[in-house]
């Protein structure tokens, strides 16, 4: 029998789909922060620069990238500039973000040899 959650969710945790989209949503933060380490970039380039960084693993769409924007902006990792001829809006990686950044990149670097290791099939 399916668990409960599994039943109403209508999730279907064998597929690869499901597998990516979910890895996906926890890198995507993290790319952001990547992505915007070096310079400030607007949307359409942030999602060029993680498919870039990430071998085009991580292919957010704007229904995915704005929302964690909003999170990462909320949190006071990234800063967002409004260009005075009102263009695009741009995003900057704040101090609390660059130290955010080095922690996650410490934990991706302990995880990613792990994840090759432990599970060859």
């Amino acid at each position: 029998m399916l668990p409960l959650d599994e039943m109403n969710s209508g999730l279907d945790y064998t597929t690869e789909e499901y597998w990516v989209k979910l890895i996906n949503q926890s890198l995507i933060r993290f790319y952001i922060l990547k992505a915007l380490k070096d310079r400030d970039l607007h949307g359409y380039m942030l999602i060029q620069e993680i498919k870039k960084l990430s071998d085009d693993f991580c292919n957010p769409s704007e229904s995915t990238l704005y929302p964690a924007l909003a999170q990462l902006l909320k949190a006071g990792l990234i800063q967002q500039t409004n260009p005075q001829e009102k263009a695009r809006k741009t995003y900057h990686l704040t101090q609390k973000g660059k130290e955010a950044f080095k922690v996650a990149a410490s934990i991706w670097n302990k995880v990613i040899p792990t994840l090759s290791r432990r599970t060859l099939l």
